[in-house]
């Protein structure tokens, strides 16, 4: 691992950067778990380890009141929202339904571990990755100019869709445009990550609990 240490920050950037969308996209559900724990190795072991975090978007929110009041109006918002009206026109474009097979909660006791893997898993390591790590560094490989957040945005919207592959086609589409939200948030509020990561975990929150009480189809077929 020597040639590593001597190796640019920008260069060793760059390779994992690669690699992350080739892990992901050759293998995505486990690949993302892969690229996770190899960013989070690279943080560790950089010699300015603050500068990094601070980066990737791991700064202290000036107001955490303010953080949690908006993450969890965001969150309930944006996926009341996708199951309202997005979801049904995805599923009814791709003529298939989302499928949540994986989740299986038989119990109050498998709702709140899901509930746990919501924010650990989905908003902690997939905000890291593709907010954090990814889009930062993207743009930062593409040029040097506000255009490329944009660029960067949408590249990491469309892997972190594809990240979701097991949930059909139309999960696929449903999965880039939440991580397309996501982005903008990360980007809006001046590449705060905890903005997010919270959010994310309260749309998961939000999803879960809607399955957990059996509300799915109802919501769904509100308006279609």
């Amino acid at each position: 691992m020597s040639f590593l240490k001597n190796m640019s920050t920008e260069k060793l950037e760059l390779i994992i950067t690669i690699l992350s969308v080739i892990l992901i996209l050759a293998i995505p559900q486990y690949g993302v778990i892969i690229v996770f724990i190899i960013v989070v190795a690279y943080l560790r072991r950089s010699n300015n380890r603050k500068e990094l975090r601070k980066s990737i978007g791991l700064k202290r929110p000036k107001n955490l009141a303010l953080l949690i009041i908006v993450t969890v109006f965001l969150g309930v918002f944006i996926e009341l929202t996708m199951e309202i009206l997005a979801n049904p026109i995805i599923e009814k474009l791709t003529n298939s339904k989302i499928d949540l097979s994986e989740v299986e909660m038989a119990s109050i006791g498998d709702y709140l571990t899901w509930i746990v893997i919501g924010f650990v898993l989905g908003g902690l390591l997939e905000e890291m990755l593709f907010r954090g790590f990814l889009i930062t560094r993207i743009s930062k490989f593409i040029n040097k100019n506000k255009t490329n957040d944009i660029l960067a945005l949408i590249i990491t919207s469309i892997l972190f869709g594809l990240c979701h592959l097991y949930q059909g086609w139309s999960g696929v589409i449903s999965t880039g445009i939440i991580g397309l939200i996501f982005g903008i948030i990360f980007l809006a509020f001046n590449k705060n990550l905890w903005y997010s990561i919270l959010t994310h975990g309260f749309v998961n929150a939000t999803a879960l609990t809607i399955l957990y009480f059996g509300y799915y189809g109802k919501i769904e077929s509100l308006i279609f």
